[in-house]
């Protein structure tokens, strides 16, 4: 257990806490002690006096029992108190020395030799029946008790003159010595709360902050701050390991909504081209129908070819060639692609039929590159454009109509253009003619016209093809297909 922990932490400051206290505590108990020794050293050595002055009056008071009566008890007794009072006197100061109660000690020691030299002297005439030496040895022996009497109780009274003087001393103490216990009792105490409060928010506010971030996570909320600790205890582990929680899973949920918002743009394009088949298939419906009728069409004028030529009728001949001609290309399915060099016999076996038929009305200009020829395109995509200028741009024109097909690169696109000066379109009809081609009811543009081409185009493209309407010097009409050069390869 280091003090980098919380539990370290705890117990080092609850240890300070308990070292105050018991500091406060020994203080006081010192002082109480040392106020306690002077009271019991009073009491002491008062007692030790009282004992000095019981032994000195059962001394004299056997010796003169046995003077008196010459009692064998008597002086059994004053030998047994003679020989305690000469051990205690035994105990008492010897020395000259600066202290008035040791100088009293050795005056009382003195004392105590002399009574006890003269009543033992006054016991040995009592025996050797000689009246007035033991008379004069009692006296003497009375003289000196007396003077030990005094002494002791000088004793006393200068023992208890220091013992008052200790006491005043260290009762002249207490107040500083409960204001110091006191003072160490609140320090302790206000220490103790500074350090609640400072380890009660130390540990609460991070760990409360903590559990809100975690809340927030579990609502989703993964950017939430975690609260930054710099201690290396077991809360700024966890903070930091929260912290690394928190950026795996955002990490991990980021990557999940990066997942799964890459498969919805997938769905979405597969759905995408799921939609363009499904209007591909439409349109290719829609041209296959108004393929039945030149199927029969194109048999009979094999039959009419066959029999012109019996006959040698060469104009004829030529004229149900290149009608044959048209209508088998016209048979080819419109979703398959084809060179514009294939797409321009059709066109031009076409333009010698409207010859035929209009005469001088119309001029026709073909201007191809011969770069782009070999440049794969949807079937069937001139034709119609021709038709259109001829059906409804140039309708009204007894003469001076013009036709310009027109094919060329510009910007990595092939361009196929089919310009006419007829009457053009109002920006209303050719808002609306895109908008029924593009719409993903094929039933809104029936035929294989105009619509129908720009439908093709959108679809055999997925979109990256485009068809252009705009009238042109403010005369006629040009209609543009802009083909990528992705699904072109050039011989």
């Amino acid at each position: 257990m280091t003090l980098r922990t919380v539990r370290g932490k705890i117990v080092a400051n609850s240890a300070l806490i308990v070292v105050l206290l018991a500091g406060a505590s020994l203080y006081s108990g010192f002082a109480s002690l040392e106020l306690d020794q002077s009271v019991e050293a009073l009491f002491r050595n008062n007692l030790t006096m009282e004992n000095y002055q019981n032994l000195l009056d059962q001394t004299q008071t056997s010796l003169t029992e046995y003077l008196r009566t010459k009692s064998s008890d008597s002086l059994k007794d004053f030998i047994r108190n003679s020989t305690q009072l000469s051990d205690r006197a035994s105990l008492l100061n010897e020395n000259i020395v600066a202290d008035q109660s040791l100088l009293l000690q050795r005056d009382l020691s003195r004392v105590f030799e002399t009574y006890l030299a003269v009543a033992q002297a006054g016991i040995e005439a009592k025996r050797g029946r000689d009246t007035i030496v033991y008379a004069q040895n009692f006296e003497t022996a009375s003289r000196e008790a007396g003077y030990a009497r005094i002494l002791i109780s000088d004793l006393k009274n200068q023992f208890l003159s220091q013992s008052l003087e200790t006491f005043s001393y260290y009762r002249s103490l207490i107040p500083g010595v409960l204001f110091s216990n006191a003072a160490l009792i609140l320090a302790a105490t206000f220490l103790a709360f500074g350090l609640l409060l400072s380890y009660s928010r130390a540990l609460t506010e991070p760990l409360s902050r903590l559990a809100e971030a975690a809340a927030a996570m579990g609502k989703g909320e993964f950017r939430t701050a975690i609260p930054h600790v710099n201690s290396k205890d077991e809360i700024g582990t966890l903070a930091r390991s929260f912290a690394q929680m928190q950026e795996g899973v955002r990490d991990s949920f980021e990557n999940l909504q990066t997942r799964v918002e890459v498969e919805r743009k997938l769905y979405e394009e597969r759905m995408q081209v799921l939609e363009l088949n499904h209007r591909l298939k439409d349109a290719e419906l829609l041209a296959l129908q108004t393929q039945i009728n030149p199927h029969f069409l194109f048999n009979t004028l094999s039959a009419g070819i066959g029999l012109a030529g019996a006959e040698d009728a060469s104009r004829t001949s030529a004229f149900l060639e290149n009608l044959s001609g048209f209508i088998r290309y016209t048979l080819t399915p419109t979703s398959r692609f084809v060179p514009i060099s294939d797409e321009m016999d059709c066109l031009d076996r076409y333009i010698w039929l409207l010859k035929l038929r209009f005469e001088d009305r119309f001029a026709f200009l073909v201007e191809i590159d011969e770069e782009i020829r070999q440049v794969e395109v949807p079937a069937m995509i001139l034709q119609p454009l021709v038709e259109n200028s001829i059906g409804h741009g140039l309708s009204d024109y007894e003469s001076g109509g013009v036709v310009v097909i027109r094919g060329y690169w510009e910007d990595n696109m092939a361009v196929l253009s089919v310009w006419d000066n007829g009457i053009g379109m109002e920006p209303i009809e050719v808002e609306s003619v895109v908008r029924e081609a593009l719409d993903p009811d094929p039933s809104s543009s029936g035929g294989i016209g105009l619509r129908n081409v720009i439908r093709r185009i959108q679809l055999s493209t997925n979109g990256s093809g485009r068809v252009e309407i705009q009238n042109r010097n403010a005369v006629g009409l040009e209609v543009r297909i802009l083909l990528p050069s992705v699904r072109g390869n050039e011989a």
